[in-house]
């Protein structure tokens, strides 16, 4: 059983030391057992690379019999003990991403799965607890992603302002109405306000002091009360706009290369229900545009 264990865990994370970390022993135990295994089966699971593990065709054939019976025994072993096990799933995200985009959707993964205990860590700026979540989520550039990571399509950014404030818009030229407006500032690693304004050729100097805030969320409440006019992630705007507490007078938004991002698989076995939200969250990540109507 221990060698099976090791062969799924490495397959899954394509590296014996983070099967290790998963399985709570050394990576040369996992190793070790794996080549046990690749011995009494008289063949190669593995092409050891460079870069990480790779399947051979015989591992690829051998993986999908030996997830389904690690997963049928977990649940006999579960159904042995007469119970179901409540099982947590941590998801740790942005504040504003959680609270805008998450929570509204989430009953939609809770329903059909109602022996998950959600736990949802908040982020603002920085994640302490990123390495504690099974999923973590964070904007990252297209730079910083590749072809494996789950993406929500690149946000909009889009200024946004309660209707009445809304008229000095409709009015005066764009930069005359920035310089008779509060700005409202979402204080993070991406700077929004100037990934905005630069292509549009708009300055930021001068004008009426501004309202710093630490979350989108903040912002976008602040500006739905007529405080002054925030620019945030177009998933972000898209309640506040649907429901009409927020309009967005500069139209769509300017494009970004920002996408909400998985940033890596679950670090548990694969009976475990955090690769179910996992799926469903990449499910949702396509289905759903992150785009605000202007």
């Amino acid at each position: 059983m221990s060698y099976l264990q090791a062969f799924e865990a490495a397959a899954r994370h394509r590296s014996f030391t983070e099967a290790a970390k998963e399985l709570g022993c050394t990576q040369a135990a996992v190793s070790q057992r794996v080549r046990g295994l690749e011995t009494y089966l008289a063949r190669k699971l593995f092409s050891r690379k460079p870069n990480g593990l790779e399947l051979t065709e015989v591992g690829e054939a051998y993986l999908p019999g030996i997830t389904e019976s690690l997963n049928i025994a977990a649940a006999a072993t579960e159904g042995l003990q007469g119970r179901n096990l409540r099982r947590s799933v941590t998801v740790s995200g942005p504040f504003s991403f959680l609270t805008l985009w998450l929570l509204p959707r989430v009953n939609g993964f809770l329903l059909p799965n109602p022996d998950v205990e959600l736990r949802i860590n908040s982020a603002i700026w920085t994640d302490p607890n990123i390495e504690l979540a099974d999923i973590a989520i964070e904007v990252r550039d297209a730079g910083e992603t590749d072809s494996t990571m789950p993406r929500m399509k690149p946000e909009h950014l889009v200024l946004v302002c309660s209707p009445d404030l809304a008229v000095p818009f409709r009015e005066l030229p764009l930069q005359a109405a920035l310089a008779n407006t509060r700005r409202l500032y979402v204080q993070g690693r991406h700077p929004l306000w100037e990934r905005w304004s630069k292509p549009r050729g708009l300055s930021l100097e001068g004008g009426m002091s501004p309202i710093k805030l630490d979350t989108s969320a903040s912002a976008l409440e602040a500006a739905a009360q007529g405080l002054g006019v925030a620019v945030c992630y177009s998933s972000y705007c898209a309640p506040y706009l649907d429901a009409g507490k927020l309009v967005a007078p500069a139209g769509a938004g300017e494009p970004t290369t920002l996408s909400h991002t998985l940033i890596r698989p679950p670090s548990r076995p694969s009976w475990h229900p955090a690769h179910r939200l996992h799926e469903w969250l990449a499910g949702e990540f396509e289905r759903t545009q992150g785009m605000t109507k202007p």
